[in-house]
């Protein structure tokens, strides 16, 4: 989707913000010596220079206004993007794939709940960092594979690495492709320094992916994590053991 310079507004006098919000008009805030200590609407965009909006910022600007999801990186390919709602029916025949959560969190056994979920951290997760987990899609034919992305673990200095591949789609180069390109994006575009992962210590295929991206291992880990009980159809949130590898820049 091509965003015209008129499709967001820049602007830094507050009352033109509060007008664009009023009206619902996508915009972007320049701060500067005279306007920082007036108010702007809540959730406004804001850049102190005014050199920084290109147009991938304008882009991004527009598709959070709308809803729409962000583009986060491309390979040869892979793309790589936010999730939509519609995208979780795709997910729970992912997950249904042999082996798929032997080693990580289930979805929830109801998609509703899933659905309300993936609302919420579109909404509080995606708007609050700008980052998360994203899903990997094949430019080829548009259909989702698996899931990657980073996101904050408490008590580690960085951010956490998280992947999943469908069954189909493994021992293709598809999850290092697009593992590689979250690091680059992670560097590049989020400053980061330092990236882990978590890994179950018989996941032997995603230790040697990690080894291959150039994670080290440091050391074994207690976490929580959510687990599907059985008996009471419900996820539980028990203590698990990983492997914690790191890799920094």
């Amino acid at each position: 989707m091509k965003i015209e310079k008129a499709d967001v507004k820049i602007t830094d006098s507050p009352v033109m913000a509060a007008d664009y919000a009023k009206r619902n008009i996508p915009y972007i805030v320049v701060l500067n010596e005279k306007n920082k200590a007036e108010a702007f609407p809540s959730g406004a965009y804001c850049v102190e220079r005014i050199e920084d909006i290109d147009d991938a910022y304008k882009d991004r600007v527009y598709r959070r206004f709308y809803g729409l999801p962000w583009d986060i990186a491309e390979t040869e390919r892979l793309k790589i993007r936010e999730i939509t709602v519609e995208d979780v029916p795709r997910l729970y025949e992912l997950y249904s794939g042999e082996g798929i959560t032997k080693y990580m969190e289930p979805l929830f056994p109801e998609m509703e709940k899933e659905i309300e979920y993936t609302k919420a951290y579109i909404e509080n997760v995606y708007k609050f960092y700008g980052y998360g987990m994203w899903v990997i899609v094949k430019k080829k034919c548009g259909e989702v594979i698996g899931r990657v992305g980073l996101e904050y673990k408490e008590g580690f200095d960085g951010l956490e690495l998280g992947f999943m591949l469908g069954a189909d789609y493994q021992n293709r180069g598809y999850a290092y492709e697009a593992c590689r390109a979250v690091l680059t994006y992670g560097i590049e575009e989020l400053g980061i320094a330092c990236f882990y992962a978590f890994v179950n210590e018989n996941n032997t295929a995603s230790i040697r992916l990690c080894e291959r991206l150039g994670f080290m291992k440091i050391k074994h880990v207690k976490l929580p994590g959510l687990q599907f009980d059985e008996k009471n159809f419900v996820n539980k949130i028990v203590e698990k053991e990983f492997v914690c590898y790191a890799y920094e820049t």
